[in-house]
């Protein structure tokens, strides 16, 4: 059975057995990252909702029937796409995505947090959920994307908080000013990060650094 990822964080994009994987239709491709967004299965009604908002119901039902045959025929392994009256699922046994791997490890972490764990998500977290990709005609679709895209960058930034007062305790100060670095690359407002940075360039000595940082926060 071919293996088939797909990466969501950042520009999307699908591998197969560590080859690219093009899918020339946007809406099939929306589809697939629909359901590889989640281990679970998708409610045909919600996914309906998402592509024809706008279209009855038994309309939307009829779209849905055909864009899942195109995305079958798109990817290697039909076993991939679980079907049934209710539900559309991607098989586990067959797909991996970086957003399940991100979500499962932050669950993980609410159990008892692992300085490793953080540090994949980190690592996973190539940039926000489908950069640059989007569906213009589908409102809904949109709609779904940003409330998304806003809940697993808030994830991503509260990874970084706890890795950069994790590292401060261990006395590693290189790894806090990186991790501190990368939130404000994502959100340059948040003073507390801000205040956290130049403390740190104070520990090590770099008062330019700090000088600096000082000035980029109050700007």
């Amino acid at each position: 059975m071919k293996r088939v990822e797909v990466h969501l964080l950042g520009s999307p994009s699908v591998y197969v057995d560590g080859l690219s994987l093009h899918i020339a239709r946007r809406q099939t491709r929306a589809l697939l990252f629909r359901l590889a967004a989640v281990i679970d299965p998708v409610p045909r009604e919600h996914l309906c909702f998402l592509l024809w908002s706008n279209r009855p119901e038994q309309d939307a039902r009829r779209n849905l029937s055909h864009l899942l045959t195109h995305l079958r025929s798109a990817v290697p392994e039909r076993a991939m796409i679980v079907v049934n009256d209710d539900y559309v699922a991607l098989n586990p046994d067959c797909f991996w995505s970086d957003v399940v791997a991100f979500l499962c490890a932050r669950n993980g972490c609410d159990v008892e947090p692992d300085l490793d764990t953080l540090h994949e998500m980190v690592d996973l977290y190539r940039g926000p959920l489908l950069a640059g990709f989007s569906l213009p005609n589908s409102p809904e679709y949109e709609s779904w994307l940003t409330l998304e895209r806003q809940s697993i960058e808030r994830i991503y930034l509260e990874t970084l908080a706890v890795l950069i007062e994790v590292h401060i305790a261990q006395g590693n100060y290189a790894e806090a000013i990186a991790y501190a670095n990368n939130y404000l690359f994502v959100n340059g407002f948040d003073e507390e990060i801000h205040r956290r940075l130049i403390e740190l360039y104070g520990v090590t000595g770099d008062r330019g650094a700090a000088l600096h940082q000082y000035q980029q926060c109050a700007e």
